[in-house]
């Protein structure tokens, strides 16, 4: 669906807002939504169903949750989970598209509500916990860079318990060059002195042409290669082609990726025992706007073992209002919104 995950695209001047503030947090324990930012018409609010294929019964079958979308001002206000007209759990939004709260009003839930501050001076990102009687269970810290890249993910029980953390470093490009994880529960420091000993280390090296674009970064866990990528530059396009190793060092898996303009094409394919002549499998992924609309799979000899394509149907104003997906002729995916100017 064309849209980006927890951030609403509001107008040219917000988009500039944005580009100074931080951006929405992702959390583990928040549902990845597909929010919409391409809507036209300035709709009060929206409500998705949908439809999955049943096997036993042979038919779709409706998901008895309702994601029901409320807007103020063209902004995103709230989104509501909806069962048999119940409210399961709710999430509100700030004016700049961010999440700041999750509240879940199922009697069984342990966690209650989720809430989210944001600094954009400091730039600093907390989510905090809570259960029953607002006690706080657990909270999250993360620190940003000038680019609003993280530079620091800490966990925390209660709110000053430190339990794990995560430091991560960049080049004077702007690239991710290392990425470190520490267990601080364990005490896994070095003998004398207060510094942990990080359990899991991955490090990057990154090549760069005369325009100081980025052609191949080199991807070590621990002390082996992980992965190479290469990135080739096109009038009308970008290509991208990372290879993974194993651990004795054989190629096993190769992924293409090209892309242009709102298009993007992925080819996954999988090796026989490294030899890069001799595919195993292949996967074809056809993104548009980063819906994914198009899906296939083949075997080595290359036959079809699956394959799928998404359809819109749009309404007059010209936002979609039917989302079908088909799985070698056969419907196994249905979307109806319906929408409220």
């Amino acid at each position: 669906m064309r849209c980006l995950i927890g951030i609403i695209l509001l107008s040219s001047l917000n988009l500039l807002n944005a580009q100074s503030r931080l951006p929405s947090f992702h959390s583990e324990l928040i549902e990845t939504l597909e929010i919409d930012t391409l809507l036209q018409n300035s709709p009060s609010e929206y409500f998705v169903q949908k439809y999955e294929y049943d096997k036993s019964s042979g038919t779709l079958v409706a998901d008895n949750v309702v994601l029901h979308y409320f807007f103020k001002d063209d902004v995103l206000d709230h989104i509501d989970f909806i069962k048999n007209k119940d409210i399961l759990k709710s999430n509100r939004y700030d004016k700049y598209g961010r999440i700041v709260r999750q509240e879940r009003f199922e009697y069984k839930e342990k966690i209650k509500k989720l809430d989210y501050t944001y600094d954009d001076e400091q730039k600093l990102a907390i989510e905090t916990v809570y259960r029953l009687g607002d006690r706080i269970h657990s909270q999250i810290v993360i620190k940003y860079n000038d680019k609003f890249q993280v530079t620091s993910k800490e966990e925390y029980r209660g709110k000053d318990q430190l339990t794990k953390f995560w430091l991560y470093k960049y080049n004077d490009s702007y690239d991710l060059i290392s990425d470190r994880y520490y267990d601080a529960a364990g005490q896994s420091r070095k003998e004398g002195s207060n510094k942990y000993t990080p359990l899991d280390s991955t490090y990057f090296k990154h090549s760069y042409d005369f325009q100081n674009r980025k052609t191949k970064t080199l991807k070590y866990h621990e002390n082996h290669l992980a992965s190479e990528t290469t990135f080739s530059y096109f009038p009308d396009s970008t290509v991208q082609k990372e290879t993974f190793f194993n651990l004795n060092g054989l190629s096993n898996e190769q992924h293409v990726t090209i892309e242009h303009d709102s298009l993007k094409l992925v080819v996954r394919g999988f090796f026989f025992n490294g030899d890069t002549t001799k595919v195993r499998s292949r996967f074809k992924e056809v993104f548009l706007y980063n819906d994914l609309v198009e899906y296939e799979k083949r075997t080595s000899s290359g036959t079809y073992v699956d394959r799928f394509k998404t359809y819109y149907e749009y309404d007059e104003i010209g936002n979609w209002i039917k989302k079908t997906t088909y799985s070698n002729g056969l419907v196994i995916k249905k979307e109806e919104r319906t929408i409220i100017y």
